[in-house]
C-alpha cells in the first residue's frame, strides 16, 4: 500500500506562474467599495473565481466542498471549513500530519485521486467540486453535471506563489478570504522566525539538499527536490541554500539511485523523508559503499524529517516543513 500511494503521489500532488492576487480598491479583502460582502446575499453580487479552467462564478460562499487532491483538502482544513468528502482519505493521513490539518471523523472518503466515484459524489450532493487540472481533466465534464469546478494547477512557476494563490481563490470560493490571507501570511512569519534562529546558531545561509527516499521495483529510489518544487521555495524564504542542481521535471524533482547522490554538493546537509517501514537510507542504502562514501554521510550531516512531512502540500505542510526543518538543525 505504501508504495502504491508514493507512486500516485508522483502524479498529481501537482508542484512560469501568476503572483499571489491582492485586492485592490478601496474596501477590505472580500468586500465591495459600499462595505458589503462580495458574493453576500444581501449584495447580490457573484462571487468569480480564477481558475485553470477560466473564471467560475458562483451565487453565493460553497459550504459542502468535495476535494479530489489533498492539498485543496488541506487548505479547506486549515479555513476552518473541512471537505464534506475527499479521495483516498487514508493516503492523506499518511502522508499529511501537519498540525491542524487532519480531516475530522465524517468525512467522506469518494475513491482514488485518479479514479474517483462520481457516484459518491453526486450523493453527497455538493456545492462545489474542487481538482486538480492535469488529474481530474478528463472527469472534468462529468463533475460539472454534479456540481461547479474549480479546477487548479499546482506546478505552475514558481509552485510557492501559486500555491498562495489557488488557496486564495478556493477560499474567496467559501467566503473565507480574509482566513486565507492570514494562514498564508503564517509561512513567512515561520520562514523569518527560522532564518532568525538559523544566523543566531551561526548557520545562516546553511547549504541542504532535500530528499523524498522510498522502495520501488526492489530498489531504492530517490527524489531529490530542486529550486523549482515548492518545499525548496519554502526553505530559501529562511535563507538555506539548496544544494542541488539536477535536472528536474515539472514538479521540480530529479527521481535518481544511489549513483546521483554524488551530485549533491559536497557541504550540504542532507534532509529527507521517508516512511518508517520504508527508509532506504537507514535500509538498505546503510551498507552501501557509495552511500557511506558520500560527503554527507561521512560527516553526519544525514537529517531526517517528520515521515509525515508532504513536500507537495498546502500552507499547513509548508509549516511543518519549516518546524521540522529547525528541529532537525536543532535552533
Amino acid at each position: 500500500m505504501q508504495k502504491m500511494l508514493r507512486a500516485l503521489a508522483t502524479g498529481g500532488a501537482a508542484l512560469a506562474l501568476a503572483l499571489t492576487a491582492t485586492g485592490c480598491g478601496g474596501g477590505t479583502v472580500g468586500e465591495t467599495n459600499d462595505g458589503k460582502k462580495t458574493g453576500d446575499a444581501t449584495s447580490g453580487a457573484k462571487i468569480t473565481v480564477d481558475t485553470a479552467q477560466g473564471e467560475v462564478s458562483l451565487d453565493k460562499p460553497a459550504v459542502k466542498v468535495v476535494t479530489l487532491e489533498w492539498t485543496y483538502a488541506e487548505e479547506l482544513v486549515a479555513i476552518g471549513l473541512p471537505p464534506i468528502g475527499n479521495a483516498d482519505n487514508k493516503g492523506y493521513g499518511t502522508w499529511i500530519t501537519a498540525e491542524g490539518a487532519a480531516l475530522p471523523a465524517g468525512v467522506a472518503d469518494v475513491g482514488s485521486r485518479n479514479e474517483p466515484s462520481l457516484e459518491k459524489i453526486k450523493a453527497l450532493q455538493p456545492d462545489l467540486i474542487v481538482i486538480d487540472n492535469d488529474r481530474s481533466k478528463a472527469n472534468l465534464k462529468q463533475l460539472q453535471a454534479i456540481a461547479p469546478v474549480l479546477s487548479f494547477t499546482y506546478t505552475t512557476q514558481p509552485q510557492l506563489a501559486t500555491m498562495k494563490k489557488n488557496f486564495t481563490e478556493l477560499a474567496k470560493a467559501v467566503g473565507k478570504e480574509d482566513k486565507a490571507a492570514e494562514v498564508n501570511a503564517r509561512i513567512d512569519a515561520k520562514a523569518a522566525d527560522l532564518k532568525g534562529r538559523l544566523e543566531k546558531a551561526g548557520k545562516g545561509g546553511l547549504k541542504y539538499a532535500l530528499a523524498q527516499g522510498f522502495t520501488a521495483n526492489g530498489a531504492a529510489s530517490i527524489r531529490m527536490l530542486a529550486d523549482g518544487a515548492i518545499a525548496p521555495q519554502v526553505l530559501n524564504l529562511a535563507g538555506l541554500k539548496n544544494g542541488w542542481k539536477g535536472q528536474a521535471d515539472a514538479w521540480g524533482m530529479t527521481t535518481v539511485g544511489i549513483e546521483g547522490l554524488t551530485q549533491v554538493e559536497k557541504d550540504a546537509t542532507f534532509l529527507y523523508v521517508a516512511a518508517d517501514n520504508d527508509n532506504p537510507f537507514t535500509g538498505d542504502l546503510a551498507g552501501n559503499a557509495v552511500w557511506k562514501g558520500l560527503p554527507f554521510v561521512k560527516n553526519d550531516k544525514v537529517l531526517a524529517l517528520d515521515p509525515g512531512t508532504w513536500l507537495f502540500g498546502g500552507p499547513l505542510s509548508a509549516q511543518h516543513l519549516l518546524d521540522e526543518t529547525g528541529k532537525a538543525l536543532k535552533v
